[in-house]
C-alpha cells in the first residue's frame, strides 16, 4: 500500500491531464497558462528555496564537473549514432543528451522523498542547467537555422524563469544569506510562503505532461530506436557515475536522486526548436516514448526503494 500511495497519484493526475486533452476540457490557450503558472512562477520558487537550503562544499562542485562531463559525452554519443537514423538524426544528440528536470525529475522526485529533499535532486541538475542554457542551446539552434544567433539565444536564455529561480538559491545558499534568513524572526514567514507556493508544483507539472503526451504512428518506429540508444548510453553512463562519485551518495535520498534523474527524458524544449513537421513530429514522439520509458522507471525505483 505504501508503494500505491506514491505511484498511483502521479499517474491518476498523468491521466487527468490526457484526459482533458482528449476530451477539449481545457484548450491550448488554457494549458499555456497552466504550464506558464507552474514552470514560469512556482516552479522556480520551488528552485530557489531548494538550492537556497543546499549544502555547498568542494564534493558539490564535484558532481557539477562530473555531471557536465555525462551530458557533454551523451551529446558526443548522439552525433557519432546520427548515421544509424539517416534523415531523422539530425535532432538525436539533442534527444541523448540533458534532463528534464522541472518538469519531470522534480514532481516524481517530491512525490517520492518530499519537497524537503529536493535539494538533492537539484544538485545534479545544475549542470544541466548551465549546459542546456549555453552548449545545448547554441546547438540546437545552429541545426536548424545553419546558423546561430547570439542575440536569440541571449534573449531566450533571459527569459526562462527556472534559470533565475536557479541562479538566485546558489547565489543565496552558497553565501549563506538564506540560511541566515530562516534563522531570523521572519524564517517561519518565510518558510510558510514558500510551502504554499511549492506545494502544487508536482501535481500542476505532472498534469502538464499528460496533457501534452503525443505518439506519432508515422515516425514511431524511428523514435523507438532513439529511446532504446538513449536508455542503453544512459544506463551506461549512471553506471559509471555511481562507480566515481559512489562515495558522495551515501544517503537513501541521494541514492534515489541520481538513479531517477539520470533516468528522465531529455529537456523537452526539443520539438520547439526543432524545423521541418517531420523533424517536430519525431523529437515529441521520442520524447513522449520517453516519458512513458522514465514512469516505469520511476515505478521501479519506488518499489525498490520505498
Amino acid at each position: 500500500m505504501e508503494i500505491l500511495a506514491i505511484v498511483l497519484p502521479v499517474f491518476l493526475v498523468l491521466g487527468l491531464g490526457m484526459f482533458c486533452a482528449r476530451r477539449g476540457v481545457i484548450d491550448r490557450s488554457g494549458m499555456e497558462g497552466i504550464k506558464q503558472l507552474a514552470t514560469g512562477v512556482l516552479l522556480p520558487v520551488t528552485l530557489f528555496n531548494a538550492l537556497g537550503t543546499a549544502e555547498y562544499s568542494p564534493a558539490t562542485l564535484v558532481l557539477v564537473g562530473v555531471m557536465f562531463l555525462v551530458l557533454t559525452a551523451a551529446l558526443l554519443a548522439g552525433y557519432l549514432l546520427r548515421p544509424v537514423l539517416g534523415g531523422r538524426g539530425v535532432y538525436l544528440p539533442f534527444l541523448t543528451t540533458t534532463y528534464e528536470g522541472g518538469m519531470m525529475a522534480y514532481p516524481l522526485y517530491i512525490s517520492l522523498c518530499g519537497a524537503a529533499a529536493l535539494s538533492n535532486i537539484a544538485a545534479l541538475d545544475m549542470a544541466n542547467c548551465i549546459f542546456t542554457f549555453t552548449v545545448y542551446l547554441t546547438l540546437i539552434t545552429a541545426a536548424g537555422q545553419g546558423r546561430c544567433s547570439g542575440q536569440e539565444l541571449l534573449r531566450t536564455v533571459l527569459h526562462a524563469p527556472a534559470l533565475y529561480g536557479v541562479a538566485g538559491g546558489i547565489l543565496l545558499g552558497a553565501t549563506g544569506l538564506l540560511p541566515a534568513l530562516l534563522a531570523s524572526p521572519v524564517g517561519p514567514v518565510y518558510e510558510a510562503a514558500v510551502e504554499m507556493l511549492s506545494t502544487p508544483v508536482s501535481a500542476l507539472i505532472l498534469f502538464c505532461v499528460g496533457y501534452d503526451l503525443r505518439l506519432d504512428r508515422q515516425v514511431l518506429a524511428a523514435a523507438g530506436l532513439a529511446v532504446l540508444m538513449r536508455l542503453v548510453l544512459q544506463s551506461l553512463l549512471l553506471a559509471a557515475v555511481w562507480f566515481l562519485l559512489g562515495p558522495l551518495f551515501t544517503v537513501r535520498e541521494q541514492q534515489i536522486a541520481l538513479v531517477l534523474y539520470l533516468c528522465m527524458p531529455p529537456c523537452f524544449m526539443a520539438p520547439l526548436y526543432a524545423k521541418g513537421t517531420e523533424h517536430k513530429a519525431f523529437a515529441s514522439t521520442a520524447l513522449s516514448l520517453y516519458t512513458l520509458v522514465s514512469l516505469a522507471a520511476f515505478t521501479v525505483i519506488t518499489i525498490l526503494f520505498a
